[in-house]
């Protein structure tokens, strides 16, 4: 699967929320169908996502969060995003792997 093609899918046609912050958020609202953190997220926020919401697949992309911020078009760095729609991307088909 390309990871980039289907992330800029899901950004104009689904919806993507960007932080740790607001996806714990999601997370608590029950909106998030998929997590995505970056191979130098920090291992607190995955273990307090993992205790608090484990029902939420989360994958951890082969990106540091530099790199994912730009695969997602997005000037800044982005060490986790929740997938609330996919819109037409293949996203929710990437395997839970922490």
């Amino acid at each position: 699967m390309d990871l980039t093609r289907n992330l800029k899918q899901a950004l104009s046609t689904g919806k993507i929320i960007f932080g740790q912050r607001e996806t714990m958020g999601a997370c608590s609202k029950g909106e998030a169908r998929l997590v995505l953190v970056a191979a130098n997220c920090p291992e607190s926020f995955l273990s307090d996502l993992s205790t608090s919401h484990p029902g939420v697949p989360v994958h951890r992309v082969l990106m540091v969060n530099r790199q994912l911020g730009a695969a997602c078009a997005k000037p800044f760095a982005v060490s986790s995003l929740c997938v609330v729609d996919p819109g037409q991307s293949d996203l929710l088909t990437l395997q839970h792997n922490l």
